[in-house]
């Protein structure tokens, strides 16, 4: 069940990077790579994986320092976090989504994944006031 596994998100600058990390923290870790996801901005990916506590500690800092080692300008580790004890609905929302590339919902969907650029890639308009309703 979901209330048993800790969850790990790493946030790498770069598709090398996000390449990166999520090779090193299942080499590292006992952990089971969920996915990944575009932030939708500034070639941001969030690398997802799921294990016990420890694993997923040990994966984490791995992945970060070896996104590190990651030459050229779109390289490196923005951010990383670890979720635990998640309620079903909070862990499917993290997980368990249309954005998550390689979830099951992503590919039922039939989209394939937008890539990175300097706007959000997710289908909206612009009302009124001058925000992006997402779809």
């Amino acid at each position: 069940m979901a209330n048993n596994h800790c969850i790990g998100l790493i946030e790498a600058i770069g598709l090398a990077s996000a390449i990166q990390a999520a090779d090193t923290a299942l080499k590292t870790g006992n952990v089971k790579l969920l996915g990944y996801e575009y932030s939708g901005y500034d070639a941001r990916i969030v690398v997802k994986v799921e294990g016990d506590v420890g694993a997923v500690r040990a994966a984490v800092r791995a992945a970060e320092a070896a996104t590190r080692l990651v030459k050229g300008s779109l390289s490196g580790c923005q951010s990383s976090s670890m979720k635990y004890a998640l309620d079903d609905r909070v862990y499917n929302s993290l997980v368990h989504n249309k954005l998550t590339i390689g979830d099951e919902l992503q590919i039922q969907s039939g989209k394939r994944p937008q890539g990175t650029g300097k706007t959000g890639k997710r289908a909206g308009v612009w009302d009124g006031r001058g925000v992006y309703i997402y779809e």
